[in-house]
């Protein structure tokens, strides 16, 4: 699947319009519990957002490693990454964002993910 995703990213480098763009971004997250650390996730990624009449699409391919206490970096556990997902609005009061993302791990079961977020503004 991944490789369809950047298959998709790199047929529409060539098509640009005002709207779309290509972007690099990372991901820091430090995960504490009562003040103690725990985990820490890192991630880079590639991406691509593109306009569709009224939907901002947009897809990401990329990297990561999530490290435990007592591990440095490099000795965490690797994995690749990719999300695709639009967002949009309807009636000019209710947006709505989905996404699906995915961490292709290199040991053990890999982790999915669909989020569905609405709001709607009155």
């Amino acid at each position: 699947m991944k490789y369809i995703i950047v298959l998709i990213l790199v047929l529409f480098a060539g098509h640009t319009m005002a709207e779309d763009y290509n972007y690099v971004g990372s991901e820091h997250e430090i995960k504490l519990k009562d003040g103690t650390y725990e985990k820490t996730k890192q991630r880079i990624v590639i991406g691509r957002s593109i306009n569709i009449n009224e939907y901002q699409t947009f897809a990401e391919v990329g990297f990561g490693e999530d490290i435990t206490e007592g591990q440095s970096m490099g000795q965490g556990a690797d994995y690749d990454y990719y999300k695709v997902g639009f967002k949009t609005k309807y009636f000019d009061a209710l947006d709505v964002k989905v996404h699906f993302e995915s961490k292709l791990n290199t040991y053990g079961k890999d982790d999915n993910e669909l989020q569905i977020n609405t709001k709607y503004k009155f």
